[in-house]
């Protein structure tokens, strides 16, 4: 099976994380999550946990932060930088699977990326959080505030990296709904990262040929602003001939 970097974001008391490593094991590629940490404290000569602990922190924007001028960037934000830096690097050296650290973001200029993300409905969730041993003696109250606020600082930590929103379906290649099961969204995945990985190692994979109406091939051209234009045209001649509004064009199929 043809291999390519696959991130996976995912939703708490999903079982996100044993998704994705029976993904890596399948696939017999490597899987970064709190390796990221170890990684990132190897490189700056910080410790593990204050690594950790600034992954918690951040300002009013890494914008914000990084034209500050005079001023050092918040240990938070250097150490996302210095995150991103070395996922883009484990991403050149092979196929691999990257857990959180708003992974598809950081290789959303690599081709040869699948982003995954992984959500249940809140009744899975709260089974799925009695079956592990993170609950035990907690209430049902307590376990959806825990759920919820889990939620809300990774979606905090998500859209104040990226500009983007956290668990937005077009952000991501491929959206997984844990509670169809694990062995369901592992192999899921699985065929989603086989059609990637077939499809980036086609020649000109983002051009695929079509054959004309001659019956000759051709790189297929994006159509979209000529339509674009043309239906603008259309419109304005009616405005011209008539008080009428034109007539609207449905994009159902």
């Amino acid at each position: 099976m043809e291999k390519c970097i696959i991130t996976v974001g995912r939703e708490f008391c999903t079982g996100g994380y044993d998704i994705a490593e029976k993904v890596a094991q399948k696939l017999g590629i490597k899987m970064y999550d709190k390796e990221l940490i170890t990684l990132a404290a190897k490189d700056s000569g910080l410790s593990e946990e204050a690594v950790a602990a600034s992954e918690k922190q951040h300002t009013h924007s890494l914008l914000y932060s990084l034209y500050t001028m005079g001023n050092e960037l918040p240990l938070g934000d250097q150490v996302f930088i210095l995150q991103s830096r070395i996922i883009k690097q484990l991403a050149e050296e092979g196929p691999c699977v990257i857990l959180g650290r708003c992974g598809d973001y950081v290789l959303r200029e690599n081709p040869n990326v699948l982003r995954v993300f992984i959500y249940a409905p809140i009744e899975y969730r709260r089974e799925y959080a009695h079956s592990t041993p993170w609950f035990d003696g907690k209430s049902e109250k307590e376990i959806v505030d825990e759920i919820n606020k889990t939620d809300k600082k990774r979606a905090s930590y998500y859209n104040y990296y990226t500009q983007n929103r956290w668990g937005d379906a077009h952000n991501y290649d491929l959206a997984v709904n844990a509670a169809l099961g694990q062995d369901a969204c592992v192999e899921m995945i699985l065929t989603a990262a086989a059609a990637k990985a077939k499809a980036c190692a086609a020649p000109d994979w983002r051009r695929p040929a079509r054959p004309r109406r001659d019956g000759v091939c051709s790189a297929r051209p994006d159509q979209r602003p000529e339509q674009i234009i043309k239906k603008r045209s259309k419109r304005n001649k009616w405005r011209r001939r008539s008080n009428k509004p034109p007539p609207r064009t449905s994009w159902a199929p």
